[in-house]
Parts: C-alpha cells; sequence; structure tokens
C-alpha cells in the first residue's frame, strides 16, 4: 500500500497548500494505492468510514471519499449505510494534485 496526499475536489487546475487554506473549494486528501487482492475495497471503505467525521463541516478539512468508478461507488455508499454514516460525502471523483514534498510522509518526518 502507498499513500500520497494531495488536493482534490476544487475547480483550480494547479492548488497549493495556500490556495486551499485560502477556499479554493479542494480538499486536503489522501489517495491510497492498494493491491484489492490484499485488501478489498469494501474492507479499505470499512476502514475509512469507521474513522470518518460525518459533521465535518470546512471543505479543506472534510471527511470524504472519492471512488473512482461506479463499483466503488456502490460499495462505499453501502458501507456508509452499514456504519451509519451516510452523512460522508461519497463524491465523484475529480482531478488529482499531489501536494507539496513537505506535507508528504509529514509525520514521520517530524521529530518529537
Amino acid at each position: 500500500m502507498h499513500t500520497t496526499v494531495g488536493y482534490t475536489g476544487g475547480a483550480s487546475a494547479s492548488p497549493t497548500y495556500d490556495s486551499v487554506c485560502s477556499g479554493d473549494g479542494h480538499t486536503e486528501a489522501l489517495k491510497i494505492e492498494y493491491d484489492p487482492s490484499e485488501l478489498p475495497y469494501e474492507q479499505l471503505m470499512r476502514i475509512v468510514l469507521k474513522q470518518a467525521d460525518p459533521d465535518s463541516w470546512n471543505v479543506q478539512y472534510q471527511d470524504a471519499v472519492w471512488p473512482q468508478n461506479e463499483e466503488q461507488h456502490k460499495i462505499a455508499r453501502s458501507v456508509a449505510q452499514q456504519l451509519g454514516k451516510e452523512r460522508v460525502p461519497i463524491l465523484a471523483a475529480t482531478p488529482w494534485h499531489d501536494a507539496e514534498e513537505y506535507h508528504q510522509k509529514y509525520l514521520t518526518k517530524q521529530r518529537w
């Protein structure tokens, strides 16, 4: 599994952390690349949606899911209903923009 931090959901063709903070409509997001033979999408959605806050209101930090196809969309909706997370947005996929390098693996870069 591999993760990348980035921005999605807004209209800007080249969002930056500053533009997202200024309200350009993008959400800071985590792209998860995984092997579905090792982790089925339904199981991934159970992990993600179990932790999701359906009351997140700030577009920049909203808890949401952007399925990449209709089958994933149906699975995400079904899991959300099963977990009582129907209010977590399940949105149409939009263009992805990798965040700046200093945002990648942010926690591992911190010295506690």
